[in-house]
């Protein structure tokens, strides 16, 4: 091999590498911009509940116009009524909606599974939650849950139990499994109250 060519393979090969090394950094670079002003945004504590999804997707990753029932708010703690288009979900703070908190003096999450049980106090959550709504529009006590999980950062099966053990305004102890009481909500004079039908 003669030194013309040597020089060329190895010119050809740090040009491939030093191509392949800009892309590379620049896709990095990119990927890090996008992710600070997401973050700087808030978009990465927002959470959005689609219709037909079960679980609740991140604006962070979401690029297109979706429908969306409901936006929480993690780094406040706000469940929002959905808004109609990408405009009104990316500043829903203008919509004009009503507030309501929990009306629960104290609360705990039961997750029962084939093995055993597990309580969680919620009590933090449900005294920083707020509800923004309009025209009393509640949510099903699933929503309620993810909120929490994703307030938590915990995630359970689909096939545990999940039980809300309430201890209400009037002192008494009711307790709501999320499959037989998902609608169980309702909103009076800006609380959120339970309401089972036995």
């Amino acid at each position: 091999m003669s030194w013309k060519a040597f020089f060329i393979v190895k010119s050809m090969t740090l040009y491939n590498y030093m191509t392949e090394l800009y892309n590379t950094t620049t896709e990095k670079i990119k990927n890090l911009y996008l992710y600070l002003n997401n973050y700087y945004k808030g978009y990465h504590d927002i959470w959005l509940f689609i219709p037909g999804h079960t679980i609740p997707l991140s604006l962070n990753n979401l690029n297109n116009a979706v429908k969306v029932n409901w936006i929480y708010d993690n780094y406040d703690s706000s469940l929002i009524f959905g808004a109609n288009n990408n405009e009104e979900l990316l500043n829903y703070e203008n919509l004009p909606l009503t507030s309501s908190k929990i009306s629960w003096l104290s609360s705990k999450i039961r997750i029962i599974n084939s093995k055993n049980h597990v309580d969680y106090d919620i009590d933090e959550f449900i005294q920083n939650f707020r509800l923004r709504t309009l025209n009393n529009v509640v949510p099903s006590l699933y929503v309620l849950f993810m909120c929490w999980c994703t307030y938590t950062k915990y995630w359970f099966k689909r096939d545990d139990i999940i039980e809300f053990h309430i201890i209400d305004t009037m002192g008494e102890e009711i307790v709501l499994n999320l499959e037989k009481h998902n609608n169980s909500l309702s909103i009076k004079n800006n609380k959120i109250y339970t309401s089972i039908a036995e």
